[in-house]
């Protein structure tokens, strides 16, 4: 059986298929990850302003400083959270072009010599 150019075309685009996809999924997710990290401090922040003087006009001392802290220890932890994000995105990008790095390798990837490069 002789094999045709066309039918090498599609055995090997087909390894990269899978990454062009998580590539645009990475993109949504942070675009998404990062639109819930604003929302969540704006509307966060709204809420306390509706809600700071109900809470100054709470009489038992300790209550008051509990939900206080309990509040900031929430915006800290969001501020926490995408401080690490980048990170996250940063491991995900490495895994994408390891894979596709030693896809190519693994499989030739219609390169001479096995050779990614």
């Amino acid at each position: 059986m002789e094999q045709t150019t066309e039918t090498l075309y599609m055995r090997e685009g087909q390894a990269t298929g899978g990454a062009v996809g998580a590539i645009i999924t990475l993109i949504v997710g942070v675009g998404v990850a990062v639109l819930v990290l604003i929302f969540v401090g704006a509307l966060g922040g709204q809420t306390y302003n509706l809600v700071e003087e109900d809470i100054d006009n709470i009489s038992d001392t300790t209550i008051q400083t509990s939900v206080k802290n309990g509040i900031t220890s929430g915006f800290e932890a969001m501020e926490q959270t995408g401080d690490y994000l980048p990170i996250i995105v940063l491991a995900v990008v490495i895994s994408l072009v390891l894979f596709l790095v030693l896809g190519f390798t693994a499989f030739g990837g219609g390169m001479k010599g096995g050779s990614a490069l």
